[in-house]
């Protein structure tokens, strides 16, 4: 396991895209900002086979869903609320959502993991699903650090509990 960067891609004039991977079982992940309609074929352009959605169907879900296909990339939907909300999600669902990311890298998938806008639950997913791959924790937030300090120092040590917990429990 591994983090790759890779080309910067212009989107307009004065923004870009640069995807920071990190290499696990035998696909790649990145975590990355809510897509807009402009950066869907960019996305692809950049090698990303799959996008996976960490938002619930209030968040646009079903928007990204149709940009991402008629970009050509597969979508998978992972509607995640945060363990603190006052109806969190099922650990019956985010270990099937581990069990799933986990055969998309398998299958050699480049998957670009985002949420709506902190990177706040698509870190912790990160996190879980490390650990649902036997990664050690130290390891798991070195990766999780590297792609930016904000998706690492957002966490609290309980969350990071949480999600290594999810992770090692999973069938």
């Amino acid at each position: 396991m591994n983090k790759n960067e890779s080309p910067s891609v212009s989107q307009g004039t004065n923004s870009q895209i640069s995807l920071a991977w990190f290499s696990l079982i035998a696909g790649k992940i990145c975590l990355g900002q809510k897509p807009t309609s402009d950066t869907y074929a960019r996305l692809k352009g950049l090698g990303v086979t799959h996008l996976a959605t960490v938002q619930t169907g209030e968040e646009d879900a079903p928007i990204i869903r149709d940009g991402a296909k008629a970009a050509g990339l597969e979508w998978i939907w992972l509607p995640f609320l945060h363990p603190s909300a006052d109806s969190p999600t099922d650990d019956v669902h985010l270990h099937q959502y581990l069990h799933e990311l986990s055969q998309m890298l398998t299958e050699g998938a480049s998957v670009y993991l985002h949420c709506y806008g902190s990177q706040h639950r698509c870190s912790l997913l990160f996190y879980a699903l490390c650990h649902y791959c036997r990664v050690p924790s130290n390891s798991a937030y070195s990766a999780l650090h590297s792609f930016g300090a904000s998706s690492a120092n957002g966490l609290s040590r309980g969350e990071l509990q949480w999600a290594a917990e999810l992770g090692h429990t999973a069938p």
